[in-house]
C-alpha cells in the first residue's frame, strides 16, 4: 500500500531536484513540499498497515530516515543554499531507493516483538534517527569542506557543521541512556556489552574526539565527522548484518 507514495515521492523528489539544479528556487520549493507529503503519506500507509510506528525494521527505517532529512530540507530552508539542498535532495532519493530495493521478505509487517511492546522505544528511536539525520547533513558540510581547499571554506559552513555534530551527539546520547533504561526494564541489567551497545559507546566517543581536537582545522573536523558516519552506519546496518546479539531484530 505505502510502495505507490514512496516512488511517487522518490519521483517528484527527483523533479525537485531538477528544478533547484535550473536554479528555479520557488517551484523547486513547492514541489519538495509535495514530495515530503507523498513520502509523510507513505508512512502512515506502513504504520497503518504493520499497526506500530514505521521504525521497527530495516526497511521501515530505510523509509523514515529519508523523510527526517527531507523534513529538516524544508522547513529549515533558510540554513541551506540551494546547492547544498540538491546534495540533501540526492541523498534523500538514494535512500529512499534502498528502501524500495530491499527484498520483499525484508517489507512485510511483522509483529512487535515484546521486548519492543515498550514506551522506551518511542524515545530511544527517535532519538536515534535524530541523531542520524543531523550526521547526514554534518557529512554534507564535511564534504563540501573536504572537496574545496582550506582557505576558501566559508567559515558559516564550519559553524553549521559544528552545530549538526552538537545536535547528533546530544541525540546519540540521549539514544545511549534510554537504551540502557529500556535494557534494564527489558532484561534485567544495563548494558550487557551487546554488539550493537558497543558500537553505540564507539559512536559516542568518535563524535567526543570531534570536540576534542587539539589542532581543529576545517578538514580535520571534516574527516571525523565522516569518520563517525561511517561507524554510524556500520552500528546500524552492519552490525544487523554481520553481528548477531541482543538486538537482531531486522
Amino acid at each position: 500500500m505505502e510502495t505507490p507514495l514512496l516512488i511517487s515521492a522518490l519521483i517528484v523528489y527527483g523533479i525537485s531536484l531538477l528544478l533547484y539544479h535550473r536554479q528555479n528556487s520557488r517551484s523547486a520549493y513547492l514541489v519538495l513540499l509535495a514530495a515530503l507529503v507523498l513520502h509523510f503519506g507513505g508512512l502512515v500507509a506502513r504504520s497503518v498497515i504493520a499497526r506500530h510506528p514505521p521504525f521497527t525494521n530495516m526497511y521501515e527505517t530505510f523509509v523514515l530516515l529519508p523523510f527526517l532529512v527531507a523534513l529538516r530540507t524544508a522547513f529549515w530552508k533558510g540554513s541551506f543554499s540551494d546547492r547544498f539542498r540538491k546534495i540533501l535532495i540526492g541523498t534523500i532519493m538514494v535512500i529512499l531507493i534502498i528502501a524500495l530495493l530491499l527484498p520483499q521478505s525484508m517489507k512485510i509487517p511483522k509483529p512487535l516483538m515484546p521486548a519492543l511492546n515498550s514506551i522506551w522505544m518511542y524515545i530511544h528511536v527517535p532519538a536515534y534517527f535524530f541523531g542520524y539525520m543531523a550526521m547526514i547533513i554534518a557529512a554534507g558540510y564535511a564534504m563540501l569542506i573536504l572537496l574545496k581547499k582550506e582557505a576558501v571554506v566559508p567559515e558559516n559552513i564550519v559553524r553549521r557543521m559544528d552545530n549538526e555534530v552538537k545536535i547528533a551527539f546530544f541525540f546519540l546520547t540521549v539514544g545511549l541512556i534510554t537504551g540502557g533504561i529500556w535494557a534494564y526494564a527489558s532484561w534485567g541489567n544495563y548494558w550487557a556489552w551487546d554488539p550493537k551497545e558497543t558500537w553505540a559507546l564507539i559512536n559516542i566517543l568518535v563524535l567526543a574526539f570531534y570536540f576534542h581536537l587539539n589542532v581543529a582545522t576545517k578538514q580535520k573536523k571534516a574527516v571525523v565527522v565522516i569518520i563517525a558516519l561511517l561507524s554510524i552506519a556500520f552500528t546500524y546496518w552492519g552490525v544487523s548484518f554481520i553481528l548477531s546479539g541482543l538486538h537482531s531484530y531486522a
